[in-house]
């Protein structure tokens, strides 16, 4: 319902509205639509990805507008566009283990993998990955160095230990210099911290450990997940 009544006040801001209000109502309308993207089908991001340029090429079809009202039809198709690449990857992973609709793409997690334990983040070489718990496996997409993206899978019976780990590691105190007040500071995290507490959550089997890192309240709803899932 809601994404109807985007779509219905685009088409009224694109033939009604000048250049200026037109960019701000299309651009809000698309705003509106990433901030919700969890709660819409893929389709309708999808559609409403597209939706901007053909409702531009209409109207430039019918010689309505200007081309301000261009810029703003282009600004607003690229906001959509990223939003609908953060759910792309869900969707992938959904589909590859059967499962479908916007109730199970927001089951999926986003967290940050790397294999074995940890002793200082600093020192990792981490790669992204999506996870989703169904059945009585956990799934989780991993890129492979020379073989791209592959489906991980581990069966919760596996599982020796899940738990999350705190990590100390020394860091060296920052001190804040003028250049910082116009240059994004590299060493925020460290800023008057002689030590620095990261998280992350550890998953054993007999064959292997393995690894994700994400913020702590993050970490600790999986692992609820992950053992609710395994007492049933």
């Amino acid at each position: 319902m809601a994404a109807l009544i985007i779509l219905f006040v685009a088409i009224l801001a694109r033939m009604l509205l000048n250049p200026l209000l037109y960019f701000f109502v299309i651009e809000g309308c698309m705003i509106l639509m990433v901030i919700t993207r969890k709660r819409y089908e893929y389709w309708v991001l999808i559609l409403m990805t597209i939706f901007p340029m053909i409702l531009e090429a209409v109207a430039l079809f019918l010689n309505i507008g200007k081309i301000g009202h261009l810029f703003g039809t282009v600004v607003a198709t690229i906001t959509i566009f990223l939003g609908l690449m953060d759910e792309m990857p869900r969707e992938k992973l959904i589909r590859k283990v059967n499962l479908k609709g916007r109730k199970n793409r927001r089951k999926v997690k986003t967290l940050m993998f790397t294999y074995g334990r940890i002793s200082k983040l600093e020192k990792l070489q981490m790669s992204s990955t999506h996870a989703i718990i169904t059945g009585e496996k956990l799934y989780f997409s991993l890129r492979l160095p020379y073989e791209g993206e592959t489906l991980m899978s581990i069966s919760l019976k596996e599982l020796k230990e899940v738990a999350v780990h705190q990590v100390i590691s020394d860091v060296t105190p920052y001190l804040p210099r003028m250049r910082d007040l116009f240059i994004p500071i590299r060493n925020i995290k460290s800023i008057g911290k002689p030590k620095h507490l990261d998280y992350f959550l550890v998953l054993k089997t007999s064959d292997n450990i393995w690894t994700f890192y994400e913020e702590p309240e993050i970490l600790l709803n999986f692992q609820k997940e992950i053992e609710k899932a395994m007492d049933k």
